[in-house]
């Protein structure tokens, strides 16, 4: 019973205080909007870039060197997506459209380039590079996956004879080679708000082991604990229900940022619900435990919040929640911190992963707070909660 009323007297004390509510719920949801507006660009998955058709300049020869393979294959439907072929007279009008801007790139077939192919000689083309990067590259991708299809089927008509090419055709039918997509998030992505928004909940939820700090050192500097001892309350049923209050707090601060990020930005969570709140729980748990420890071994509570500072801030720095990093940073010095395997599982749902994705994490996260929960037992025990 002793239990439950230090627990109530905790969440009125911590619920009427403007300063924890500006804290604890204000600000995290300025950090979020102000970090997922500014920082749009930077973080997230961004969403493919539209390459416009390239206008291309065929040099193909009039006559018998004229070559029907090319003039077959830049009327392709798939290849008229990428590339606009314009048929020019001659090089000279080639280059002085790519020196206008006319043409974004060129080709100039040689004389007799299909005369080549029937005696099995080598296929090649001359490519005349245009201005822009992205263009070249968009064309000349089209062009030399042409030269690799003829020459891979010369080579195999050379090493195999006539029939490689009838089972080749018979092999690809009706077969996609290339799966355009996000495959493994199922063509989803994530938003900068949706990156801090995970980011800064798990900051603020580390940091809500300053109110254990706070409960915990406010009886000592105001000289009530004694006072308290004295009334027939064990320090224990103090102890856990300062720890079930201050608990308490931090849950409705999870539920608080998570609803009203959904509401007011349009942060989606992912699709469980279930075990995102796990992860939070567990979360709340570690950062409780840890700042137990902290404070039973702290004179001061000064001290001890600079310390619970120092590890909040630097946990959220090195798992990437402030800004981004190489992955190599963040899966090798970030795999060390609390962070880092909470907010990778947050994303994951935010991006429905699959729950085998996802246990990995969880069993990592649940073996951090029992270490953490075995340390805070030991801290109480060597320690003890009294002035």
């Amino acid at each position: 019973m002793n239990i439950w009323t230090i627990m109530t007297y905790e969440l009125r004390r911590w619920l009427r205080s403007r300063s924890m509510l500006l804290n604890m719920f204000l600000l995290p949801m300025v950090l979020i909007f102000l970090l997922g507006a500014s920082l749009s660009g930077v973080v997230g998955v961004k969403s493919a870039t539209k390459i416009e058709p390239v206008r291309v300049a065929v040099v193909n020869p009039a006559g018998e060197g004229q070559s029907a393979m090319i003039a077959a294959f830049v009327k392709l439907p798939e290849i008229q997506k990428v590339i606009v072929p314009q048929d020019v007279e001659s090089r000279q009008t080639a280059e002085s459209g790519l020196r206008t801007g006319k043409y974004g790139y060129a080709v100039i077939v040689p004389d007799g380039l299909d005369r080549e192919v029937q005696q099995g000689g080598k296929v090649q083309l001359e490519f005349i590079l245009g201005k822009n990067h992205t263009d070249n590259l968009a064309a000349g991708t089209a062009f030399d996956n042409f030269l690799s299809t003829v020459n891979y089927k010369q080579a195999a008509v050379a090493a195999l004879g006539p029939q490689a090419l009838a089972v080749e055709a018979s092999s690809s039918e009706n077969h996609e080679a290339v799966k355009l997509g996000d495959l493994n998030n199922g063509g989803r992505t994530y938003t900068a708000s949706q990156f801090y928004a995970a980011s800064m909940l798990l900051m603020f939820l580390l940091y809500s082991g300053m109110t254990v700090t706070n409960s915990l050192f406010s009886e000592k500097d105001n000289h009530t604990l004694h006072r308290i001892n004295s009334m027939p309350v064990k320090a224990s049923e103090l102890f856990i229900g300062k720890m079930l209050g201050v608990g308490i707090v931090s849950i409705i601060q999870c539920l608080a940022i998570i609803l009203l990020s959904d509401w007011l930005f349009g942060v989606y969570w992912g699709n469980r619900p279930g075990l995102l709140l796990l992860f939070c729980l567990l979360m709340i748990i570690a950062s409780m435990t840890m700042s137990i420890v902290v404070s039973m071994f702290s004179k001061t509570a000064a001290g001890a919040r600079s310390i619970i500072s120092v590890i909040t801030v630097g946990m959220t720095f090195i798992s990437g929640g402030m800004a981004p990093l190489p992955d190599s940073w963040v899966n090798t010095l970030g795999a060390f911190t609390i962070n880092h395997w909470v907010l990778q599982a947050i994303i994951r749902m935010m991006l429905h992963s699959g729950l085998p994705q996802l246990t990995p994490n969880l069993l990592m996260i649940s073996v951090i707070c029992l270490v953490m929960f075995c340390g805070a037992i030991f801290s109480y025990w060597k320690v003890g909660y009294h002035e």
